[in-house]
């Protein structure tokens, strides 16, 4: 081999390494693994981590798991790994979809956890003369379904349209460039599609065509929770301390609400009334006429301390269920904001980054970080009925 096929070959590995780090890292952050919890009927589906599950609510044993795997390949050969899902999936027509962090949507059959129709990535483009393809981008937010169609964020920071009965693209839906990675799950109301991004926008989209109707640029941080719709207004939190009041119509700005913290998701909005949080771990109660503020409750100065709140709370029958960041879940009276469990639910070692659902009598709270990834709570006292131990991720 002469010296300058060597440097030839040289140059070649070096750019085909170098091709493939890109491709690997897309100019991505790391995956957060948040756990999902979507209501069915007598089970409750759980995306945690490594698998999607089903869990029958009454006593917390598993009815079916699926498990994706994609290609992998390394140093000393190729095989298969584990695709996370994550982020709340997403119910109807006999169906649940979840997003992958390999950047794939799947369908499963809502009763037996089968694939409905083979897994969907978006093309992308490729590097280094074509030889090789950039790796998808992963889908963080939940998808949704307006219609026929299911929407779901993903590769290249893009907004995808699927037939729900097929898994083609949706006809008349050209994949809309949001321009910054999108981690709140999107918002159907009508025949529009609601959603913000890590760029500091909220957009709205046609749901039929995926034309772009409006956007709200006024944010000064990243808007990284689900938007939230109530009588004509969308209400979304930002990392710039504030929640936005924004006309659904419009994309007009109400009103705005300076918080202490960052605010990670949007309100629960209960007969006129908004419960949220932010992540210096208060929580707040505002009347949505006249944005006066009703109360203010700061976890982290309770008996038992309260770290950040990421998710909504859980709004019923009068109480506020609020999981916060250091592995702590209180329930307060939604009038007063008082502590009303004589102490709170502790998990070590965990974060809770969802909002809790009440089905079947049961108060179920997701944990992140534990082998116990789903508790079914009593929710008068926090007593722990069943829970369900989910594998670590290999």
């Amino acid at each position: 081999m002469t010296y300058r096929t060597l440097t030839r070959f040289t140059l070649i590995a070096l750019l085909a390494l170098t091709a493939l780090a890109l491709a690997g890292c897309g100019g991505q952050l790391p995956a957060s693994a948040w756990p999902g919890l979507t209501p069915g009927d007598g089970v409750v589906y759980l995306a945690a981590t490594a698998k999607a599950y089903a869990i029958n609510v009454a006593d917390g044993s598993k009815k079916w798991e699926y498990e994706h795997k994609v290609a992998s390949s390394g140093l000393f050969g190729s095989g298969s790994a584990s695709d996370p899902v994550h982020a709340q999936p997403v119910l109807g027509e006999g169906a649940v979809h979840f997003g992958t962090d390999g950047g794939y949507l799947l369908a499963l059959e809502a009763t037996t956890g089968t694939l409905k129709w083979p897994p969907y990535v978006p093309e992308t483009p490729t590097v280094l003369f074509g030889l090789i393809k950039e790796k998808p981008g992963p889908v963080y937010a939940g998808p949704v379904l307006a219609g026929n169609r299911v929407i779901f964020a993903g590769t290249a920071n893009k907004v995808y349209a699927l037939d729900a009965a097929t898994g083609k693209s949706a006809p008349g839906w050209e994949p809309y460039d949001a321009g910054g990675r999108v981690w709140g799950t999107p918002l159907v109301v009508n025949d529009t599609v609601y959603f913000g991004t890590l760029a500091h926008k909220l957009i709205a989209l046609d749901a039929a065509t995926g034309k772009e109707r409006w956007k709200f640029e006024q944010a000064q941080g990243a808007l990284a929770g689900s938007p939230v719709f109530d009588d004509g207004v969308i209400y979304v939190g930002s990392f710039d301390d504030h929640l936005y009041a924004v006309d659904a119509a419009s994309g007009q700005l109400r009103w705005s609400y300076h918080a202490s913290n960052w605010v990670w998701e949007g309100p629960t909005v209960v007969s006129g009334t908004l419960y949220f949080g932010d992540v210096s771990g208060n929580v707040y109660a505002l009347d949505a006429a006249t944005q006066q503020r009703l109360w203010v409750t700061d976890l982290s100065k309770l008996s038992m301390p309260g770290g950040a709140v990421r998710a909504a709370p859980l709004y019923a029958e009068g109480v506020l269920y609020v999981g916060t960041d250091n592995g702590t879940l209180f329930a307060l009276k939604a009038d007063t904001g008082k502590e009303l469990w004589p102490q709170p639910f502790k998990v070590p070692n965990a974060r809770f980054l969802t909002t809790p659902l009440m089905q079947g009598g049961l108060l179920l709270v997701a944990p992140a970080g534990t082998p116990a990834q789903l508790y079914g709570l009593n929710p008068v006292n926090a007593q722990t009925q069943w829970q369900f131990p989910v594998p670590a991720s290999k």
